[in-house]
C-alpha cells in the first residue's frame, strides 16, 4: 500500500514556486536506486526508488512565485518517474526541486489553492 502525501500544510511553507505545468521534456536522469534492503529475487519494483530526473515544465499558471514560461527542476529520487505529458500542481523549493511524494499527483490542485489561501 503507497503511503499518503505528506500534509500540505507542512509542504507549502517550503514552497518558493506553486505552478499548473506540464512536463515538457526529461533532460537527465540519475542512476537507478538499489532495490530495498529485503527485495526478493524477481519480486516486482512495489516498495523501489525510481531515480532523480531533471526535467523541463512549461508552467501554464503561476499560484506563487516569479513568473516564468518554463523551468527546470530536480525530481528526486522517489516513487514516482515523470514523464512528458504529466501535468498538474507543481510544488517546488528554492533549490528548483519538486516538492512531494507523488509530484503532480501529491495534492488535488483544489487542494493547493486552499493551502495558498491559508
Amino acid at each position: 500500500m503507497a503511503k499518503p502525501p505528506e500534509p500540505i500544510e507542512d509542504v507549502m511553507p517550503l514552497a518558493a514556486w506553486v505552478v499548473e505545468a506540464e512536463v515538457k521534456e526529461v533532460l537527465a536522469t540519475g542512476p537507478t536506486p538499489p532495490p530495498p534492503a529485503n527485495a526478493k529475487p524477481g519480486a516486482t519494483s512495489v516498495g523501489y526508488k525510481s531515480a532523480s530526473q531533471k526535467v523541463k515544465l512549461t508552467i501554464t499558471k503561476v499560484l506563487k512565485g516569479d513568473k516564468a514560461a518554463e523551468l527546470v527542476v530536480e525530481k528526486p529520487e522517489g516513487s514516482y518517474s515523470l514523464r512528458p505529458g504529466n501535468k498538474g500542481p507543481f510544488l517546488i523549493d528554492s533549490n528548483k526541486t519538486i516538492l512531494g511524494r507523488y509530484g503532480p499527483d501529491s495534492w488535488h490542485l483544489d487542494r493547493v489553492k486552499g493551502a495558498l489561501k491559508a
